[in-house]
Parts: structure tokens; sequence; C-alpha cells
């Protein structure tokens, strides 16, 4: 058996041309005014440190959040599984393989924004970063989803698409696996395996 967690935007759904331009409706009209690049990188992060990141004080933090939760949630059809998602992870199942999440998103932004989408059926572990004590890059979201599955460091890879992503698998001695069909300027990323399609995920793991 092995166990393959999953980060959730930009590897299971692509989020990022609703999330993006909605961050960035959020922050100017609370006053900021960050680069696009600031608001890219800031998307890879929890909510919190992304809008930490681009320059919005703690004490302004829910009001931001509504903000970007409100205008995201108003265009949630607009929000994509990847092309072979569903196929894979369903066959990842079906091949006796345990599933798990590890995401960045609080668990209220994954019952609003994620399980809408159907693919929480597929997986025996859902860690969101309001789970744990320290949040990714930190190790403690895949510590966490491996001890709900019954499974080991050795036994698992963490697929994902950022460099916070590919931090925390580093961290937690987990094979990284890098979604390239959703990952931003990769050739700055390192990673153990790179993926060009979900379906590759397949061949690794089934041989």
């Amino acid at each position: 058996m092995n166990f393959v967690i999953f980060d959730i935007d930009g590897t299971l759904i692509d989020s990022a041309p609703v999330y993006l331009p909605a961050l960035g409706q959020a922050l100017h009209e609370h006053g900021y005014t960050p680069s696009p690049e600031q608001i890219q990188t800031a998307f890879g992060m929890t909510g919190w440190q992304g809008l930490a990141y681009c320059g919005v004080p703690e004490e302004q933090f829910d009001a931001v959040m509504h903000s970007w939760e409100e205008e995201a949630y108003r265009h949630l059809e607009r929000v994509k599984v990847y092309e072979g998602i569903a196929d894979t992870l369903r066959t990842l199942k079906e091949s006796g393989n345990r599933l798990g999440i590890a995401t960045s998103r609080n668990r209220s932004q994954y019952t609003y924004g994620v399980k809408p989408l159907g693919l929480s059926e597929f997986f025996d572990a859902v860690i969101c970063s309001d789970d744990v004590a320290a949040p990714k890059p930190a190790p403690d979201e895949l510590f966490e989803c491996l001890k709900r599955m019954g499974g080991s460091a050795e036994q698992a890879i963490f697929i994902g698409d950022s460099a916070y992503d590919m931090q925390c698998a580093r961290a937690a001695g987990i094979k990284s696996g890098l979604a390239l069909w959703g990952c931003h300027e990769p050739e700055k990323l390192t990673a153990d395996v790179r993926l060009a399609h979900p379906s590759e995920i397949l061949q690794l793991i089934n041989g």
C-alpha cells in the first residue's frame, strides 16, 4: 500500500484564475497595492501568511479575508478540476492506495471552496492549515495526515505545485512530486519527481 498526499490549489484544482483576481481585488478594496508577483507568491501560502506577505497588518486580516472569500465564492463555478485528476484519483483508490490532502486552506475554505467540486469521496484524510500548530512549509500537516491514515514517510509521496509544498515534503522526509500542470515558474523549484500530467502519478505509484 502506498500513501499519496495531495495539495489542492494548483494540484487538484485550477483555482488561480478565480482566487488570484479575487485576492487582488480584496487587497485594493482595503487600500493595499502589492505587485502581481507578490499576489502570485501569496497564493501558495495560508490565507494569513499570504495577507501578511502582501503587507496587511494582523488587525485587518479578517476584513480582507472576508472580501477575498466573498469575491472568490461568487465565481466558484469557474474553478475547474484539472483534466485527468478524477480518473487518476479513482484508479489510485481502486488499486488499494490510501489518499490524503494537506492544504494551506483552512477548514472553512475547504468546505465552501473545495467540497462542492466533488473530489472529497476519494480521500481518507484531509488536513487543513488550522488542524495543526504550524502549517506548510512546516511538516506538521503531512505528519498528521500520515498519522490518520496509518502510514509512514517511507511509504508516502506528497504532490504539490508550490515552493511551500516542496519544502514541506522535504521537512517531513517524504518524497516530493511537482505538479507541473499547475506550477508557476517550475524551473525555480526542486523536487524528487516532476510530473507533467496526473496520469504519470499512476506510473509512479503502480509501476
